[in-house]
């Protein structure tokens, strides 16, 4: 017996459309159940669907401005300085997203160190280039030094985002079977809990802030790099003792 999927409208709302699932089971040739199933994402999740932004369009901004300075053509000259704006708009949004996922993860001894130093390069790289849009918009011809910097940005974020793939795809950092979420019942958004989301959110974030505050005070601004981590292979806990050990070295902020 095969499954099938029906696309239904979700009540007179303007929402997602709702996907019905008919689960079989193909061991008894039965229909076992039949779930019902909408489009939601973790917290910890949407950061990493915001990234691409500021790694995508500050290239774009700063490879254009080079071939509009090179060749004194206008339409780039602008491409470069509109797209700089919307860069630093999307590591902004970003930035703020991940202060939130911090939150949600489990992360300790080393792992924890990688993901302050994604953090902390990450914010450097989101201020930079928040810098550099305000500069860009007041001049129409880019300067040596500001694509200089454009560069530098470029290459910090694209560190940051390495350190964050390794913690997520290597590591396990925010993957619940992995043992990598700070909790299994948060609330996650399009389930139907807005109110909650936002509570979570706004704790999330004042958490991280506190987080960041306290961590900077500490002299801990790239770890992984000054702690003598580096590349060496990290051995991550799986479960409820990788829970554990998070929760020891990382305690929510009251």
């Amino acid at each position: 017996m095969s499954c099938r999927r029906v696309a239904l409208s979700h009540g007179n709302s303007h929402t997602a459309r709702l996907a019905r699932y008919r689960s079989c089971d193909f061991r008894s040739g039965y229909d076992s159940m039949i779930t019902e199933r909408i489009m939601t994402i973790r917290l910890q999740e949407v950061h990493p669907s915001l990234v691409h932004l500021p790694i995508a369009l500050v290239p774009v901004a700063i490879g254009a401005d080079i071939m509009g300075r090179a060749t004194g053509n206008r339409s780039l000259l602008e491409m470069g300085r509109r797209s700089m704006e919307l860069a630093a708009a999307g590591a902004a949004v970003s930035a703020m997203s991940g202060l939130v996922a911090q939150e949600e993860v489990n992360v300790h001894d080393e792992t924890m160190d990688m993901l302050i130093t994604h953090r902390n390069i990450n914010l450097a790289a989101t201020v930079m280039t928040g810098l550099l849009a305000l500069w860009r918009s007041e001049r129409y011809r880019p300067s040596r030094t500001y694509l200089g910097l454009g560069l530098a940005s470029i290459a910090a974020f694209v560190y940051s985002a390495y350190l964050g793939g390794t913690l997520v795809y290597q590591y396990g950092v925010g993957v619940a079977p992995a043992g990598g979420q700070w909790r299994a019942n948060a609330p996650a958004i399009g389930a139907g809990r807005p109110a909650a989301v936002v509570k979570d959110v706004a704790t999330d974030l004042a958490h991280g802030v506190k987080h960041l505050v306290q961590e900077l005070a500490k002299g801990k601004l790239v770890p992984w790099l000054t702690d003598g981590h580096g590349p060496r292979h990290v051995v991550v806990t799986e479960g409820a003792e990788n829970a554990k050990a998070a929760q020891a070295a990382h305690p929510p902020a009251t």
